[in-house]
């Protein structure tokens, strides 16, 4: 008598985001975020560069990169230094995700190269994904913000999108093991002196997120003028320092939120507000709602 062979999955995907096919003209700028889902980035035209957390990247047509969960990142057409910026146009796919994806932490600050077969898997999804309403809603194909139940004018357009992915997902887990060769490490090309400050300057905001500091920290540990330090982190992240460093802070705060460690006092000592009437006004002010708010939302999802 047969038995059988059980499956077991090395990931899986549960959730879609978004799946865009974008095309951006010379000069585009995309001042960044960060998310508490997975993203990939495709390049299928031309040239992008840009920030994944504190580490810049170049991708050439053909070539992914993953943005962590809650990892700061933004884009621009063209490569990464002055000369090359906005050279040319540019062509992406983005794919965002969630689900079982312990595996793919190895993937971090990595560049993957695709071949022929992963491509395809691309393209298959941008089809899967046209077919998931009766109608286009926007860019994101796979996401109805009228009407995030509807349902999908071809049965299974989801699940074939989950298919797909995961069979990229694999591939490039393989592929990583196999040919390294086509997986390069970040940073992978020769950096402009701006970005290496930038990098610098964002490593130094991380390493201090629980330290409440100014602009004005910021600025004497560089031994930059603080017009000199606004402009140059602007230029290349989009944001102003403090921006950047507020979105970190809450970015952390709703991690610890999420994991029921501490209670609004504790994290209000450990952020080092001065009381917690401050913490919730600061939160209040970045984000439009309130720290019980955030907290009753995270624990119905």
């Amino acid at each position: 008598m047969l038995k059988p062979v059980p499956i077991r999955p090395v990931l899986s995907v549960t959730e879609l985001y978004t799946l865009y096919y974008f095309h951006h003209n010379s000069g585009y700028r995309f001042a960044g975020e960060s998310h508490d889902f997975w993203e990939i980035i495709y390049v299928d035209k031309g040239m992008a560069s840009g920030l994944n957390g504190p580490e810049p990247y170049t991708l050439e047509k053909g070539q992914v990169i993953f943005h962590h969960p809650n990892v700061f990142h933004n884009f621009r057409t063209g490569g990464p230094t002055e000369a090359a910026d906005g050279c040319e146009e540019c062509d992406i796919i983005v794919v965002s995700f969630n689900g079982e994806l312990e595996m793919l932490e190895q993937f971090r600050d990595h560049i993957f190269t695709l071949d022929m077969q992963e491509r395809h898997l691309f393209k298959a999804m941008l089809q899967e994904a046209r077919r998931m309403y009766d109608k286009p809603f926007g860019k994101n194909l796979v996401y109805c913000k009228e009407d995030p139940s509807a349902g999908e004018h071809l049965p299974g357009a989801g699940q074939m999108i989950r298919n797909l992915l995961e069979q990229l997902l694999i591939s490039l887990y393989r592929k990583q093991q196999e040919c390294p060769s086509q997986v390069q490490a970040l940073p992978m090309q020769s950096l402009g002196t701006e970005y290496q400050i930038v990098r610098q300057i964002i490593l130094y905001l991380d390493q201090n997120i629980y330290r409440n500091i100014t602009f004005t920290d910021v600025s004497e540990h560089f031994s930059m003028s603080e017009t000199q330090l606004k402009k140059l982190f602007r230029e290349v992240t989009g944001y102003s320092v403090m921006q950047y460093y507020r979105k970190s802070v809450v970015d952390r705060i709703e991690y610890h939120i999420r994991q029921m460690d501490k209670n609004f006092t504790e994290l209000s000592e450990l952020f080092h507000f001065s009381s917690i009437h401050y913490f919730s006004k600061f939160y209040k002010r970045e984000t439009g709602h309130t720290l019980r708010e955030y907290q009753k939302n995270s624990q119905k999802s």
